[in-house]
């Protein structure tokens, strides 16, 4: 995107500048539909009445979104003033107070999901998760299930600090670009021309992380047929052993390995976490979006924490482990559908 490509300074004045007139253009159009929906409803054939009301659950959870964000960028703003402008913004108890501010936004935005779109989540105990160090890696199925992480370390109520691995198309909110950059975060450059030098600040994520955490969304992107497919055949070009267990996956992407190995290396006394759910892929799309609210089946999620010493000392050994445990996510998934 050209926005990306603009320098930081632009590019947020920018999309902070749009925020509140985005907003303001959503909560405007939501007046309208809640002032003329009675006599929309009356002249409306009632096959057409589930679109409209789908219409302004969508519009409503857009207004909400672009409330958080500008709550979001507003939070940014009070803590720098804090920091002394900027100058305390590594100690850490400035760290963990923009950990918690995120967790908040994050939870936030599935608040918003649940009542304006009846997405309904059932979280795991969170327990586990109190304190690290710990490598995460969670399923990526949508646009939500991003804040999944922050949100069960959060529920968890230790005194962790989050790092991620993130997709650099996630600068275009100015909330996570304000906060990704106060905290230990990367955001990855897919497709990127240099990955050796990707891989290494991946890498670097890792070093040091005493009793905090890190999470990787290792598929890359969200689950398609099509992806899927180019998966498998970018595999089979490398690894024809490999290819045999990860065909069987149905609802996952194959793991890719080069960060969650760099991560494993730079931190061999790190647990690996991982995080699995199922509901999620309804949110894929604007489209999908559209076409399932109101959500009538719960979203679940799984988590399973896996100590450091089960975990192989080679790559090769390691890569395999990986993708027993990917298998697993996928059979839970197959599992789960079947009470849905």
């Amino acid at each position: 995107m050209k926005l990306l490509q603009l320098p930081t300074l632009i590019r947020r004045s920018i999309l902070i500048s749009i925020l509140p007139i985005a907003l303001g253009f959503f909560i405007g159009g939501l007046a309208v539909f809640i002032l003329l929906i009675p006599s929309v409803l009356i002249k409306t054939r009632s096959k057409h009445t589930n679109d409209l009301f789908r219409f302004g659950r969508v519009t409503a959870m857009l207004a909400w979104y672009l409330l958080l964000e500008c709550l979001g960028v507003l939070s940014a703003g009070t803590l720098w003033i804090l920091s002394g402008g900027g100058l305390l913004k590594n100690a850490r108890w400035m760290q963990r107070l923009h950990g918690k501010v995120q967790y908040r936004w994050t939870s936030g935005l599935l608040f918003g999901a649940k009542i304006f779109l009846n997405a309904n989540i059932n979280f795991p105990d969170c327990s586990p998760l109190r304190s690290g160090p710990m490598i995460i890696i969670s399923q990526h199925r949508s646009f939500f299930d991003a804040c999944i992480p922050s949100v069960l370390i959060g529920k968890a109520k230790g005194r962790i600090v989050l790092r991620h691995v993130l997709k650099s198309e996630l600068l275009l909110s100015p909330s996570l670009d304000l906060f990704g950059h106060r905290l230990p975060n990367y955001f990855v450059t897919r497709k990127s021309p240099n990955s050796d030098k990707e891989i290494s600040a991946i890498r670097s994520l890792g070093l040091g992380l005493d009793s905090d955490a890190c999470v990787i969304f290792p598929e890359g992107t969200f689950y398609s047929k099509r992806r899927f497919a180019a998966s498998l055949a970018e595999i089979e070009k490398t690894d024809r052993e490999r290819l045999l267990r990860v065909q069987k996956l149905r609802h996952v992407l194959p793991i890719r390995t080069g960060g969650i190995l760099a991560l494993l290396d730079a931190t061999p006394d790190a647990d690996l976490v991982v995080i699995g759910h199922s509901g999620f892929e309804r949110f894929s799309s604007f489209q999908d979006i559209f076409r399932n609210v109101p959500f009538t089946s719960p979203i679940n999620i799984t988590l399973k924490r896996i100590p450091h010493r089960e975990m192989p000392a080679n790559d090769n050994d390691r890569v395999k482990f990986l993708d027993e445990q990917w298998l697993d996510i996928d059979l839970w998934n197959e599992k789960i559908r079947q009470f849905v």
